[in-house]
């Protein structure tokens, strides 16, 4: 390695920055300028006022990197025939679909994932196709499609669409970034498919390695059984269902729970297919390099072992891509390998020839190798860099390139001395073998705790989760890549051989260690010790700020002591801890400039609102109230752990000052109990009515063990700093005869005043015989904003009650493209002809709107 261990990027690998940064300005435009222009001042060889010339061609990269990836990021215009298909349109009028299968993906819960190119209607070969990918999720599906294949089914289509809210990210892009516009879903044989053709070549002697793999797990009974038998069989004992997601990617066996499980515990990297997973290829190209060696020992003559065992290495990391599927993870891995390669075994060391020029353009260190892998891999994807797996991967592989310079300064390898002890003396030697154990333990935590450190900030923004068991990497790693990895591809090679019944008992070990691992989750989630606490969620510029910090530290840390004058350390330094004191801004300026703020949360068909007000006192942090919160009919879906606690976290704490429940509706409710379990409410409040369905039980028995306060007609509950006249009126339902108000009539209907004055309106769900009741009872209910009853329906639509409020702004909560035609047509007309705005989630996200306090 180069001295010094950690010196300035030369200016290439700088302009390679600032085209990535262009790229990523595609979807985010505002910070990725902040952050260029921080690059350019980072960097002294880039002065605009010293190097225009250089300057000028940083911007020149950057404007490059942006333009494409806008275009690629922009959804193409679709083609007259579509609109029959969508979901919103008369299911008796919707083609059927039908497309070419350009890869198969297995997902947990017996899912699978299949992207369709070429998708046009049934029957009509003259029709333009969809631009772009279909993304189609078959639950439960009935045959396993190959990739090559033609497809032909019944569903409705949709375009790509995310929720969009503050500090959350937008997984449309995540879509669009690997050209998907389109998404399909259909479960059992309910979409009537067909299939046509045999598939590609390459996808049937992949799934046939898969099938005979899978059948190499299952017990001799058990093989030529019920596909079913076997799919429960593999799901009940999840140590087996690991190993397919191991080697191939594949995971329809695991359970949602068992990957919750291993988010928790910071381990489900070591599923993704990666570079962890090319050490097999690394370990079958020494092999090859040693057995040759011995033949013909005048091998090593030619170039050293290292680059030999790399060269060989790189055939099989070739076979590993295509039996992994090709993620984006282990692409990212192999191009580092092959650019490692081609460093070491052509251009390293030598003086002459026609190589020599260009050897110090060629990486020479992790970091180099990580740039030149990224960069190849952009030029052939631009919008690879949206993908989060690999955003994931290169700032893994960033962190051990800036730790391992600190590691061998800080932790030097043990010296031999020509005191080595002698084969007889096996008490020095069992120390000696102890000591270079305790010291590869070291090494592995040290890298551990960097990753889990440059990490933390995106983590945490992204999945909530601190990776407080991050040191169980140091036990799994381990023997994931020395055991269970080596002995799962020995059973696919034994099983494609035919020895079926000696893989089996091989496939049988190698899932023990994951079993005992998964066991060992179980337990500790059972216990209450597996699950993160609940942390604030991270501005992004504490991203970028932490890499800085980290970058100067390690420079600093690399050198030897009397040498802590590094150039440009300052800098890094200097700008990293203005990002981090960046990321606190937001909640500063919400004590600073107070405001009142509601902000009606893009939940799909459902209704959450977060209402925000001055604290008692000046400088105190805002009053926070969650109304509603939201809820999904999906099993695997939290509404409130998954949306509504991310954006609620989003710089701040998980405190609430109170939680109102409108009614007991699953829209409504199914995201409140995970937040009143998990955050600090001070209040909660609701109609008094029980719920009823599925949940029922569970919701009725946390009412009672917090001892909600129902609310009715008359209640007044004021809020924050009594000057500020602010008071949350209750108007509906009335105390009396409660046998009469149930269901959506029961909702509570609120109204926030300031000092007499209506800002806002909430009725939930209340139809029109409670909004009758509404305006026959004579109350004020005059509102700047009305949040649409039941999302807009018709059968909440009164014109009396609309004229009551008489509001500048009407908000509705619906979902996108959803199957009731939320907000209903004569609401829009009416609203229309009236001039009265209309905003809804479904279109623009997240609705927010603020008044001033005074």
């Amino acid at each position: 390695m180069r001295r010094p261990p950690l010196p300035a990027p030369p200016v290439r690998q700088t302009y390679a920055l600032c085209w990535l940064l262009g790229l990523l300005a595609g979807a985010w435009p505002p910070p990725c300028l902040l952050l260029l222009a921080v690059l350019l001042g980072l960097d002294p060889r880039l002065c605009p006022w010293r190097h225009p010339a250089r300057t000028l061609l940083a911007l020149l990269l950057f404007a490059a990197g942006w333009l494409p990836a806008r275009q690629h990021l922009t959804p193409p215009p679709a083609p007259a025939w579509h609109t029959a298909a969508l979901a919103d349109a008369p299911a008796r009028d919707r083609p059927r679909l039908c497309g070419h299968i350009r890869s198969v993906n297995g997902l947990p819960d017996d899912r699978l994932r299949l992207l369709l190119e070429d998708v046009r209607p049934e029957g009509s070969p003259e029709a333009a196709p969809l631009p772009g990918l279909v993304a189609w999720t078959w639950d439960e599906p009935a045959q396993r499609p190959l990739a090559g294949q033609t497809v032909c089914l019944r569903a409705p289509l949709r375009p790509v669409h995310g929720q969009r809210n503050e500090g959350m990210q937008d997984w449309s892009l995540w879509w669009r970034a690997q050209g998907v516009h389109w998404r399909l879903w259909s479960r059992g044989e309910r979409a009537d498919v067909r299939l046509e053709g045999d598939g590609s070549r390459s996808g049937r002697w992949r799934q046939a390695a898969l099938d005979t793999f899978v059948l190499a797990l299952l017990p001799p009974s058990l093989r030529a059984g019920d596909p079913a038998e076997q799919t429960a069989w593999l799901a009940a004992r999840q140590g087996q269902a690991a190993l397919p997601a191991l080697l191939f990617g594949d995971r329809p066996y695991l359970s949602r729970d068992t990957l919750d499980d291993l988010a928790a515990a910071s381990l489900l990297h070591s599923l993704a297919l990666s570079g962890q997973h090319l050490a097999l290829a690394g370990l079958l190209g020494l092999g090859c390099v040693l057995a040759a060696a011995r033949l013909r020992p005048s091998l090593y003559l030619l170039r050293p072992r290292l680059s030999l065992s790399l060269l060989a290495s790189c055939p099989p990391a070739l076979l590993y891509l295509w039996l992994g599927n090709a993620p984006p993870s282990l692409v990212r891995a192999a191009c580092m390998l092959f650019c490692l390669t081609l460093s070491l075994l052509f251009l390293t060391g030598r003086t002459a020839g026609p190589f020599a020029r260009l050897a110090p353009y060629l990486p020479h260190t992790t970091l180099d190798c990580l740039l030149a892998a990224l960069t190849g891999i952009c030029l052939v994807s631009p919008t690879a860099v949206f993908d989060t797996g690999l955003q994931l991967s290169v700032l893994c592989l960033l962190a051990i390139g800036l730790a391992l310079p600190v590691m061998r300064r800080l932790l030097p390898a043990p010296h031999e001395t020509d005191d080595a002890p002698s084969a007889c003396d096996r008490p020095a030697r069992c120390r000696a073998l102890g000591r270079r154990l305790f010291h590869r333990a070291a090494q592995l935590f040290f890298l551990s705790f960097a990753i889990q450190l440059v990490l933390l900030p995106l983590n945490v923004l992204l999945f909530g989760n601190a990776g407080h068991w991050f040191f169980l990497n140091l036990l799994w790693l381990p023997v994931l890549g020395c055991f269970v990895l080596p002995a799962a591809a020995c059973g696919l090679v034994l099983s494609l051989c035919g020895l079926t019944g000696v893989a089996h008992a091989l496939l049988s070990l190698a899932a023990l260690p994951a079993q005992w691992l998964l066991d060992g989750l179980d337990v500790l989630a059972a216990q209450g010790l597996l699950s993160p606490p609940l942390l604030p969620r991270p501005h992004w510029a504490a991203i970028p700020g932490m890499l800085l910090c980290m970058t100067a530290l390690a420079r600093i840390l690399s050198h030897a002591k009397g040498r802590l004058r590094l150039h440009g350390t300052g800098r890094l330094l200097t700008a990293g801890l203005l990002l981090l004191a960046g990321s606190l801004l937001p909640p500063l300026a919400a004590r600073l400039f107070p405001e009142i703020r509601v902000d009606v949360l893009d939940v799909g068909q459902a209704q959450a609102v977060v209402l925000r007000v001055p604290g008692p006192h000046a400088g105190d942090a805002p009053l926070r109230l969650l109304i509603d919160g939201a809820g999904s009919f999906s099993a695997h879906f939290d509404a409130g752990k998954q949306l509504v606690a991310p954006i609620l976290l989003y710089t701040a704490l998980p405190r609430l000052h109170a939680v109102i429940n409108s009614h007991p509706d699953l829209d409504h409710m199914g995201g409140l109990p995970f937040i009143l379990r998990h955050f600090r409410v001070e209040r909660f409040y609701d109609n008094g009515r029980p719920a009823r369905g599925g949940q029922a039980d569970g919701w009725n028995a946390l009412r009672q063990q917090l001892a909600a306060r129902p609310l009715a007609r008359g209640d007044r509950l004021p809020l924050g700093d009594p000057e500020d006249g602010l008071v949350l009126e209750v108007l509906h339902p009335p105390c009396t005869e409660p046998e009469r108000w149930t269901g959506n009539d029961a909702s509570l209907v609120l109204r926030l005043t300031r000092h007499g004055h209506g800002l806002l309106l909430l009725p939930g769900d209340a139809e029109k015989p409670a909004l009758r009741e509404l305006l026959a009872s004579g109350q004020d209910l005059r509102a700047e904003v009305l949040v649409a009853p039941h999302h807009g329906s018709a059968g909440s639509f009164l014109p009396a009650f609309y004229e009551a409020v008489q509001p500048r702004e009407v908000l509705v909560s619906c979902g996108f493209m959803n199957r009731f035609r939320y907000p209903a047509r004569k609401l829009r007309e009416w609203l229309a002809e009236r001039r009265i705005p209309l905003r809804r989630t479904d279109v623009e996200g997240q609705l927010t709107v603020r008044w001033p306090v005074r």
